[in-house]
């Protein structure tokens, strides 16, 4: 693996211990996680949405992948503190994959970015050359034009499900709402792909950034 590498994580903590999963967030969990060589950087996002959607998101860029396989990492699952323990075993929704950044391979995230939108979705084996192509030679370089869409990036996961992660740095909530990324999502060739992916899971949220005590 040669690009930069991603740890991404969706979860949703049970209302009545949201304040104390966001305490341990932003008091113990990120900065624990910063501390591990290789760490770049990491920020959390929520969005609306029905309880066990997935409210929270979490993004750490890595140096590489190969991070998330290194001792000290290892060490700190393995040894997780006591909240730690408690915030994670009550969650309602957890879900996590470990990607390395497939296009363009070695962007950072931006920044400025007010908001996330997140797709997550897979092919079926006998279309996945197809698939892959439409995002990287239609898809990702129509939305990347799109007025306030700041960066557009794409992750692979192996073990994950789904395995395709795309991600949006984008100025505010609004840009999905703009005519040209409406109409990125209405072309033939993405009207082929939504059939030949029909029927696999896709997870399409719309993330703003979180702000801790907000």
């Amino acid at each position: 693996m040669n690009g930069f590498g991603l740890l991404l994580t969706i979860t949703e903590p049970p209302p009545a211990l949201e304040a104390e999963f966001n305490a341990w967030y932003d008091s113990e969990h990120i900065a624990e996680r910063l501390s591990i060589s290789g760490f770049l950087s990491a920020r959390r996002w929520v969005a609306d949405g029905k309880p066990g959607d997935g409210k929270y998101l979490a993004t750490y860029e890595l140096v590489t992948p190969g991070v998330l396989q290194t001792t000290e990492y290892l060490e700190s699952l393995q040894n997780p503190s006591p909240w730690t323990r408690r915030s994670l075993e009550n969650t309602v929704v957890f879900r996590r994959w470990a990607c390395e950044q497939i296009n363009p391979g070695d962007a950072p995230p931006h920044m400025m970015s007010y908001a996330l939108f997140v797709a997550i979705g897979d092919a079926p084996p006998e279309h996945e050359d197809e698939f892959n192509r439409w995002y990287d030679e239609e898809h990702i370089p129509l939305l990347s034009q799109v007025p306030g869409v700041l960066r557009a990036r794409r992750f692979f996961d192996p073990g994950g499900t789904p395995r395709y992660i795309a991600l949006y740095d984008l100025a505010d909530e609004s840009v999905v709402q703009h005519p040209q990324w409406q109409a990125a999502l209405r072309t033939d060739w993405a009207r082929k792909i939504d059939k030949l992916t029909a029927g696999r899971e896709w997870l399409l949220r719309l993330y703003r950034s979180y702000t801790p005590g907000a």
